[in-house]
């Protein structure tokens, strides 16, 4: 019969893997390799057996340690243990070191073999389902990795997932007060447009444009937090803290606008429609974390640097930028520079003073200058 269960024995004498040998004979049990007690975890790495025979006659606090190595090593927590001996004396300290199983020398080769196939037999069980188990956390994995990149670019998805702090701090219930940079993008002339068209090709544009403003967000690792209507907010430095968040936002706004207008010319020639995008970015403390009910959560951003930017979104007009003073004052702490025109302050309602803000007009270009 040929051999299907691989042992590894775990013996310093020859006496035991004579009488081994001499028992599965003819069996579908055949021993892989002999090795000493301290050399047991390098016969298993080489190739693991089905099934451990441990020597019980060795010395018995070798037998305890290999026993305690064994049963807590993920890769060999699932093999079955079987303690030999020539007596009975040794029964109590193998199953107190360990062993799935004791028998003696003196034990009738029919017992022998069905308590060693049962033992495979639930070693082999066992290992399925962990191996059932390991497949569905690897699919549960990738089906939050693939959510997560529809909002958060991969690699920002994949450092979250990489680490138990951030998992706990996106997952759970807690909220942070980070410093981030806040982009508004909004459409203009959106109004217009789904007055013209049906309603399959406004979604249609509207998943273009999308589409296109998502893709540069990732491309500076921002993280996408609402699409509402024709309406964009981004943020950069939270989840993941970004010391240059000021200019990542920036400099992704600018690539919008500037490929945006080659969209916006091509809905143009193909719907005979005028649209374009104005951004507004401000920089500052904001407040993280999910916000809901609970049958529906949504990880956002909250507080007055949010209100700013999404009132500096609303007032840019086609084409313009338009950025805080906090965030010139960003860039200038990180020795960085742009030509941007002054305009005349914001007046918020509910703020006691004004803000000042800046304009970086359609078709100027931006480059970062030493300050």
């Amino acid at each position: 019969m040929s051999a299907v269960f691989r042992a590894l024995l775990v013996s310093s004498g020859g006496a035991c893997r004579a009488w081994l040998e001499r028992f599965i004979d003819g069996t579908d049990i055949a021993i892989e390799a002999v090795v000493p007690p301290l050399e047991a975890l390098a016969g298993v790495a080489c190739r693991a057996p089905d099934i451990i025979v441990m020597d019980a006659d060795s010395n018995l606090q070798v037998m305890t340690q290999l026993c305690g190595v064994l049963k807590t090593n993920p890769a060999t927590v699932s093999l079955p243990l079987l303690g030999l001996a020539r007596s009975g004396k040794q029964r109590l300290a193998a199953f107190e070191a360990g062993v799935d199983d004791f028998l003696t020398h003196q034990v009738r080769r029919e017992e022998f073999l069905i308590r060693v196939r049962s033992m495979l037999r639930i070693s082999a069980a066992r290992r399925q389902l962990a191996a059932e188990q390991l497949a569905e956390e690897v699919r549960r994995r990738e089906a939050i990795r693939d959510a997560f990149r529809r909002y958060i670019s991969p690699k920002l998805a994949d450092r979250i997932l990489a680490s138990p702090e951030l998992r706990d701090s996106f997952f759970g219930g807690t909220h942070t007060r980070v410093q981030a940079a806040v982009m508004f993008a909004d459409m203009r002339g959106f109004t217009a447009l789904s007055e013209r068209l049906n309603p399959a090709e406004v979604v249609e544009l509207l998943n273009e444009f999308f589409a296109l403003l998502t893709d540069i967000t990732f491309r500076f690792d921002g993280t996408v937090f609402s699409m509402a209507g024709d309406s964009l907010m981004v943020g950069f430095g939270v989840p993941v803290e970004q010391d240059d968040g000021a200019r990542r936002a920036v400099q992704a706004a600018r690539l919008m606008l500037v490929e945006f207008s080659t969209l916006a010319r091509r809905w143009r020639e193909r719907h005979q429609v005028e649209t374009g995008l104005g951004i507004g970015i401000n920089v500052g403390e904001v407040i993280a974390g999910n916000v809901g009910s609970p049958s529906y959560m949504n990880y956002t951003i909250i507080g007055d640097t949010v209100n700013v930017a999404s009132r500096l979104g609303q007032r840019a007009r086609a084409g313009e930028m338009l950025f805080s003073d906090a965030v010139k004052h960003s860039l200038e702490e990180q020795g960085l520079d742009i030509a941007a025109l002054s305009l005349p302050a914001l007046i918020l309602r509910g703020r006691s003073s004004p803000i000042d803000i800046f304009c970086v007009p359609s078709g100027q270009r931006i480059d970062f200058r030493p300050h």
